[in-house]
């Protein structure tokens, strides 16, 4: 079964050293998405980047300090994703965050029974 929905598409850019008040921002910010009842969260781990400080990371690159990119995303209704922007702006101390309307189209296969 197909069915297709509007919403709204949430990209969080940060790196993996980013921290809230001493805990990690990433697990913070998928803890929030779950608890607002947001239906799932993508992260990815970036191979390179740089962010604000203009410091280049890279996995390719053996060095002592590595902070790879982050980036999270999410598509729900859009505002769900807007009043969720609030919560996020207490735990994103230094990144990035796009918002875009999407079409999406979902498969849910029939159950099999047995």
């Amino acid at each position: 079964m197909k069915i297709e929905h509007n919403g709204m598409l949430v990209r969080i850019y940060f790196s993996e050293s980013a921290h809230h008040e001493h805990s990690d921002t990433l697990g913070l910010i998928i803890a929030a998405l779950s608890k607002a009842g947001f239906v799932g969260a993508s992260v990815f781990k970036g191979i390179e980047g740089y962010g604000s400080h203009r410091y280049i990371s890279s996995a390719s690159i053996i060095d002592a300090y590595v902070d790879l990119p982050i980036l999270i995303e999410v598509v729900d209704d859009e505002e769900k994703v807007r009043s969720f922007i609030p919560t996020l702006e207490t735990i994103l101390e230094d990144g990035l965050v796009t918002l875009e309307r999407v079409q999406t189209l979902f498969y849910r296969g029939t159950p099999v029974c047995g």
